[in-house]
This record gives C-alpha cells, structure tokens and sequence, in this order.
C-alpha cells in the first residue's frame, strides 16, 4: 500500500525486545524500521533472546478507480545474540498470516500468506557511563533482504502489482543513533534513524524516510515486573518512484504518532507486551489513511554463561 501503515515502535525494556520495528507500508518498504531501536534495548552478554510479534494493520489510498486498501496480519521472529557487552546482532524473521489487497470496490481481489523481507542488524555501543548505565548511546544499522515473493499477480493481470507483493525485492539499509538515560525506575530514550531504498527489478523504489522517537518507560510494582511506556514519534517519507520514472501521488509525507505499551516479566527471562501505535498528526500526499496498529509480543532470554 502506498499508505504507511507504520513507523517504527520503540517500545522498551530490559528484558522485553524490539518489536519498533520499524510494517508493509510503501515508502517503509516491506520491514518495520523498528529494527533501528536495537540501541535502546539488548539482551545481556552471552544470552540469547528470542522472541515472537503479532501485529495487525489495516490501510488505504489513492481514489475513484485507483483506489485500494490492505488487512495483514504479520507475524516476526527475532533473535539477538550478544557475543560481548558492546556488541548485539539480530536478525528478523516476518511472515504473513494474510495479506489481503482490496480494490476500489471494497472487495478482496488478491490474498497471500508466506515469508517476507528478512533483515539483519547490528548495535554496538559507543558510551556507557554511570552506575547501572545510566547514560547509553548506541549506533545501530539494519539490512534488509529480498526473501519475499516479489512478482506476485492479481488475478487477470499481466504485471505485478507492487502492493501486493510479499517482499520488495530490494536490498535496504537503516542506520540509526540512539540514546538513553536510566532513572529508575524511569528511563527516557531517543532515537534517530534514516532508511534508503533500493530498486526492484522493474524499476519501483519505495521513497527514503527519516524517523525519530522520544519515548519514556516506567516500572511499577514492588518487584518492577509492570513496564509501561509512552512514546511520541515521527515518519517524513519521500514519495514513492514507479518504474516508469514518475513519482506515485498517492505517498510518502510526514505522520505523527502516539504510542503505547504495557508489559508484565512473567518470570525474569519472560515477557509478554501489547502495543498500540496511533496516528496524531498527518500532512500525507495525496489520498491516504492511516489507523491505529496493534501488537502483542512474547520474548525470552536464553542464558550461556556471562552477564
């Protein structure tokens, strides 16, 4: 869809994992860009982390005979391994419960299910001061593969319809730069990152983003196993290129998002969380919508020795 459905969720804490983060949305192109914010949060040295999210979205643009809407449900695996304390590397498994693509009827012409866009990243930190890392600032960079299906086509057509597609098929990259400052039992934390993309083979190129995050958590309960947070974030997106060398209208822009979570450390190495993200301020192109997406994520660290 030419709509971003998301940006990226920068929900965090100690023993939860990245969800942001960060969606399918166009000018994101095919992976939450929330894989940029493994800077704010890591699992300790020599321990893996393991971890599954759920996410559903709905979203729609363009109008008149142009106009088409998306319903997904994704699921992520995501795993991170810290070899030494400065260094978390992580890698990203999405698949597509459905992915359903609606025309300008309103009626479900195309459904899919299957593997997306792998990513891999990588956090290393250059500060940590202060007792119990009071002050964090980490780089972060993400790549993304072309692992989904990328030549998809609805029925009757002759050429793939890029949003319906599983995968973009193209090589994208995030980097990012993120800070922290533990307060217990609060935590702020910002983040600032910028993903460029690629074209596909017949020419599409979802636009470049920039997407920033100022968030703050907050522990409750006498044992601090209660985490909730409160985030406010920000998506400008360049509009997307067609492979004819036009641009698509009907994309890109800048949106404003409120975001919340709640976790519970079900015990010290389990924790379950829900997230909403909502869209506050739009100054989009064109015509397109955006709603509120919603996630529940499960994670649990493996331990090998070390801290």
């Amino acid at each position: 869809m030419r709509a971003h459905g998301l940006v990226a969720l920068f929900s965090l804490s100690s023993l939860g994992f990245l969800l942001p983060s960060p969606a399918r949305a166009c000018s994101v192109c095919g992976c939450d860009p929330a894989a940029g914010t493994l800077g704010f949060d890591r699992p300790s040295s020599q321990s893996l982390r393991v971890g599954l999210e759920d996410r559903y979205l709905s979203k729609e643009s363009g109008s008149g005979d142009a106009a088409e809407s998306e319903r997904e449900d994704r699921l992520v695996l995501r795993a991170q391994y810290s070899p030494v304390a400065p260094l978390v590397f992580q890698l990203e498994v999405p698949w597509f419960v459905f992915k359903n693509h609606l025309n300008a009827q309103g009626l479900r012409d195309d459904s899919a299910t299957g593997l997306g866009d792998l990513a891999v990243s990588a956090r290393y930190e250059l500060l940590r001061m202060g007792l119990e890392a009071r002050h964090v600032v980490a780089l972060t960079g993400t790549l993304k593969l072309p692992t989904g299906p990328n030549a998809r086509l609805l029925p009757g057509a002759t050429e793939p319809d890029e949003h319906t597609q599983l995968g973009t098929g193209t090589w994208d990259g995030i980097a990012g730069l993120s800070y922290l400052w533990g307060l217990q039992p609060w935590t702020l934390y910002a983040n600032l990152s910028g993903r460029l993309n690629s074209a596909n083979s017949r020419g599409f190129r979802y636009g470049n983003a920039l997407f920033g995050t100022l968030g703050a958590r907050r522990s409750f309960l006498e044992s601090g196993r209660l985490i909730a947070s409160l985030e406010a974030q920000v998506r400008n997106a360049g509009m997307d290129h067609r492979g004819d060398g036009t641009l698509d209208p009907d994309s890109g822009g800048v949106v404003g998002y409120g975001t919340g979570s709640v976790g519970y450390a079900v015990t010290n190495d389990l924790l379950f969380r829900v997230i909403a993200q909502v869209p506050v301020v739009t100054a989009l192109n064109g015509v397109q919508s955006e709603h509120p997406v919603l996630y529940a994520a499960l994670s649990y660290d493996f331990a090998f020795g070390g801290m």
